[in-house]
C-alpha cells in the first residue's frame, strides 16, 4: 500500500494511521530509506508494506479515517497529542 504524507505528519503519525501502532515506524524507515528524524514533505508518497502490529487499533483508525498529524503549540514546538480525548477515553 502507498500513503501520501499530509501536512505536519511524521513517521510516527503514519505508523499509527496505517498500522495502528507506533512500533511500525521501523518498517516504514527501512522500506522508504528515511530516518526517524527526517522531516516529511507533504505530498511525499511512502510505501507501507503489509504488516500487523495491533489489529484492533489498526481497524479502529482505518474505519474512522483517522489521519494523525503532530500538532504544534503557539511557540511552534511539537506537542505530543495524537488523538482526541474521546479516543483516549475509549481505550482506558
Amino acid at each position: 500500500m502507498k500513503i501520501t504524507v499530509e501536512r505536519r505528519q511524521t513517521l510516527s503519525d503514519i505508523a499509527i494511521q496505517v498500522y495502528g501502532d507506533v512500533r511500525a515506524v521501523g518498517i516504514l524507515m527501512v522500506e522508504n530509506g528515511v530516518s526517524l528524524t527526517d522531516d516529511l514533505e507533504p505530498g511525499t508518497v511512502l510505501e507501507c508494506p503489509e504488516a500487523e502490529y495491533d489489529r484492533y487499533l489498526q481497524m479502529y483508525v482505518v474505519r474512522r479515517g483517522i489521519r494523525p498529524a503532530t500538532a504544534l503549540d503557539p511557540d511552534g514546538e511539537i506537542r505530543a497529542k495524537v488523538f482526541t480525548q474521546e479516543f483516549t477515553e475509549e481505550f482506558k
